[in-house]
């Protein structure tokens, strides 16, 4: 294992370059990732890490998973505290980050069971959720626009917990072309729509479709769902936040797929 204490370090000003930047990220193809937790889920998913950076007491707690990324070809380095905290994009850091290629996206096949499409999402919090509510639901492919914040970004894996290695995450979609080609239902979620969503059948090959943080979805793609829905709220809040919204239709649909099941 290599030891790095200066900042003048090759491969330690290559890390902070990357940490730092998301146009740098961009450019080489690389998506940095913090935590035991996000570099384990990485490698449970079999995609390979390039760099492993570890302080010392985390090379030490942490041993099995360096020597499981050492065993897919990562260099492991072992980085000074000092170096760690100044690349850490959190508080308290876990002392464990790695540079992994970020994964492509494959082609929604038009008759998937179950996706999501996002379109205009700004805040990444809200994509980090509805990434790990999707993966946790059981959805294969979640398709961005161009609008939305960067899947791959510091924040979002974090917000994501994971879940961006058991996805099938399409960048840069164009979502009125997917919906067109869609052989399923797709639905999309609108406070204004008639129908309600609990009495949407969600249960064949189904795309949820959710819109920007205080527009919502475009009227284009609105109009090319199969349905709009809204989800019930009999309280007096206005609205949900989006992150919760889609969340809300995700499990909708676990729902009433686990109850057909039941039935039949």
């Amino acid at each position: 294992m290599k030891t790095v204490a200066s900042r003048d370090n090759p491969a330690y000003k290559a890390l902070a370059k990357l940490a730092s930047s998301a146009a740098e990220r961009r450019k080489r193809g690389l998506t940095v990732i913090e935590g035991a937790h996000l570099v384990r889920a990485c490698l449970d998913a079999g995609h390979p890490v390039a760099q492993l950076f570890l302080t010392r007491a985390a090379a030490e707690a942490q041993a099995a998973l360096a020597n499981r990324a050492r065993a897919a070809s990562a260099v492991i380095v072992e980085l000074a505290d000092p170096l760690f905290a100044a690349v850490s994009g959190v508080e308290s850091p876990t002392g464990v980050i790695a540079v992994v290629a970020t994964p492509a996206g494959r082609p929604v096949p038009p008759g998937a069971r179950f996706c999501l499409a996002l379109e205009d999402l700004q805040d990444p919090g809200n994509v980090g959720t509805l990434l790990r509510s999707a993966a946790a639901a059981g959805v294969e492919h979640v398709l961005l626009s161009p609008t939305c914040a960067f899947a791959w970004s510091p924040k979002v894996l974090r917000a994501g917990q994971g879940a961006h290695f058991a996805l099938n995450i399409v960048e840069g979609a164009d979502l009125a072309a997917f919906v067109a080609g869609f052989a399923g239902t797709s639905v999309a979620l609108c406070g204004e729509a008639k129908a309600s969503l609990h009495d949407t059948d969600l249960r064949g090959p189904l795309a949820l479709l959710v819109g920007n943080e205080g527009a919502g979805l475009s009227p284009a793609l609105e109009r090319a769902a199969t349905v709009r829905a809204r989800i019930p709220m009999p309280g007096r809040a206005e609205s949900l936040n989006a992150g919760v919204a889609g969340s809300i239709a995700l499990f909708e649909a676990v729902r009433q797929r686990e109850a057909g099941r039941g039935n039949r």
